[in-house]
C-alpha cells in the first residue's frame, strides 16, 4: 500500500506542476514511470500521472477492501 500511496502523491506533484504551467521535476517523472511502467507512445504526461492516479487508488481500494474482509 506505500507504494501506491507515494505514486499518488508523485502523480500529484506532476499535475500540479503541469497545472501551474511548470515543468514537473525530472525525479518525479521517472519514478511514476518506475512506478507504472514505460509512458505509452503518444500519451501525455498528464494522462500518464492521471492513469496512475487511478491505478494506485485502485490498489489502495483492493487493499482497504481485502483488510476489511478479513476483520
Amino acid at each position: 500500500m506505500q507504494q501506491s500511496l507515494e505514486a499518488l502523491e508523485t502523480a500529484l506533484r506532476v499535475l500540479t506542476a503541469i497545472n501551474e504551467k511548470q515543468h514537473p521535476d525530472v525525479d518525479d517523472v521517472h519514478a511514476l514511470r518506475t512506478y507504472a511502467g514505460p509512458q505509452p507512445d503518444g500519451m501525455s504526461l498528464e494522462d500518464f500521472a492521471r492513469d496512475v492516479i487511478q491505478k494506485a487508488l485502485k490498489q489502495w481500494g483492493e487493499v482497504r477492501d481485502a483488510g476489511s474482509a478479513l476483520g
